[in-house]
């Protein structure tokens, strides 16, 4: 009886170090944590929570709350993220599973960041500290638009993350090339809304207006592509992922 040399029938150890995203996602989530329970003692009694375009204070909530918010949310966004992803249905082959598990965590790491950058100018106000908020708001805002934009190409068929609309999910097609042009579209938007950052009167308004403009066109886009992917009189979209790269 002899060996297999099949490197899928060898049990290999699990390795000593996790993937080092996820490891910086629960290094964001402890610095978090670490200025909830710092900053608590000397925060006020209500803290505000919400301002308006006009950078005042709408919105306010007891300083529990308000330091339980933004670890809360990261941690949520780190745990179930993951789990929906694990339990949804698979479209497409095991490579595509893989590919979104990259991507996530990639994405979980730069929306964990941008929580944190909130953490800290929302504290830093409750403190007494002058800051503009919604100046530091759009700004993170902007840049995390380009971090996820050049991501979302590289995101694959799922049911929980990307630009889902019925047609994208229908066809690996459709969802590439509109994760590609949703991508550059980000990136756009993130550019334009650094200067606006600057700009009182577009900080939140411009980016809001620019957002709406292309979550329209990329919904409609969507239903053009799966149109011209699926009429008989007409020639296919190109091929959708490789996939002969992924092993």
């Amino acid at each position: 009886m002899s060996l297999s040399h099949d490197s899928r029938d060898k049990i290999r150890p699990n390795p000593l170090v996790r993937n080092p995203t996820t490891l910086l996602i629960w290094a964001i989530i402890a610095m978090q944590i670490v200025i909830a329970i710092a900053a608590f003692p000397f925060m006020p009694a209500v803290v505000p929570v919400h301002w308006g375009a006009n950078g005042q204070p709408n919105g306010y909530s007891s300083k529990l709350l308000a330091t339980l918010l933004f670890p809360g949310m990261s941690i949520g966004i780190s745990v179930l993220l993951p789990v929906l992803m694990g339990i949804s249905p698979r479209l497409g082959d095991r490579s595509n599973v893989v590919a979104n598990a990259r991507v996530c965590n990639m994405l979980m790491a730069g929306i964990t960041l941008f929580l944190l950058i909130l953490q800290l100018s929302t504290t830093m106000v409750a403190l007494g500290m002058n800051i503009g908020i919604i100046f530091v708001m759009n700004l993170s805002m902007a840049v995390l638009f380009i971090f996820l934009g050049n991501y979302m190409g590289k995101l694959r068929r799922n049911f929980w993350m990307g630009i889902r609309t019925p047609w994208t999910i229908a066809s690996d097609v459709v969802w590439e090339r509109t994760h590609r042009l949703g991508g550059w579209l980000m990136v756009t938007v993130g550019l334009l809304g650094i200067p606006f950052s600057f700009v009182p009167q577009l900080r939140i308004f411009g980016m809001v207006v620019l957002i709406v403009l292309v979550a329209i066109f990329l919904y409609i886009y969507s239903y053009l592509c799966y149109r011209q992917n699926t009429l008989g009189d007409r020639e296919p979209l190109a091929s959708p992922f490789d996939h002969t790269n992924d092993e």
